[in-house]
């Protein structure tokens, strides 16, 4: 991510990546017996219970990778603020996604979930694109929507009446009624 003085980083909560390191523990314990109960009913010089065990193996080595990939993910930044955009780092992902602030036509949290709705304008072709943060992973998500509306309001973006941290770009008019109701409640 951006290594500005000025970002603010706000990294993922402790329990997403100690859920990871239980979840590579018990895989791996699970495909061992698995492996241990297919070894102890095999039957002598038998081929595809290797095959099937050599199986077994790979998904359980990609398994754990993958929960490995998550579990070191999880302690980087979840979100990184700074004046030119706002980047995310996906668990999935290896690098962070950033958008600049230029881009961002609106901005709100969806109604009974911890999910942060971002209005982006896609890089090429044009169009709206929504991305959604989870809110309930990142470690202070109350500083960064505080973070958030202090950047919105400082690039352009207009506060929507009557909806905490809802934002959108004064020209911008969604074109989908789905979507102009999770973010435009004024009517």
């Amino acid at each position: 991510m951006n290594d500005t003085p000025a970002a603010s980083r706000y990294p993922f909560r402790p329990w997403v990546r100690s859920t990871c390191r239980r979840a590579m523990i018990w895989g791996v314990g699970v495909v061992a017996l698995l492996g241990l109960v297919a070894w102890l009913f095999r039957t002598p010089g038998s081929a595809p219970l290797g095959r099937a065990f050599g199986v077994l193996a790979g998904y359980g080595l990609l398994f754990w990778l993958t929960l490995l990939k998550v579990w070191w993910t999880a302690g980087l930044a979840a979100v990184e603020v700074d004046g030119e955009a706002i980047s995310y780092q996906p668990l999935h992902t290896f690098r962070p996604k950033r958008v600049p602030w230029e881009r961002v036509l609106a901005s709100a949290p969806r109604t009974g979930t911890q999910s942060l709705r971002l209005v982006v304008l896609k890089p090429r072709g044009g169009g709206a694109r929504e991305l959604f943060l989870n809110l309930g992973v990142i470690r202070g998500q109350h500083r960064l929507l505080d973070e958030l509306d202090r950047q919105l309001a400082a690039h352009g973006l207009l506060a929507i009446a009557g909806r905490e941290h809802a934002w959108r770009r004064p020209e911008w008019v969604e074109s989908e009624p789905a979507m102009a109701d999770a973010t435009d409640r004024s009517g």
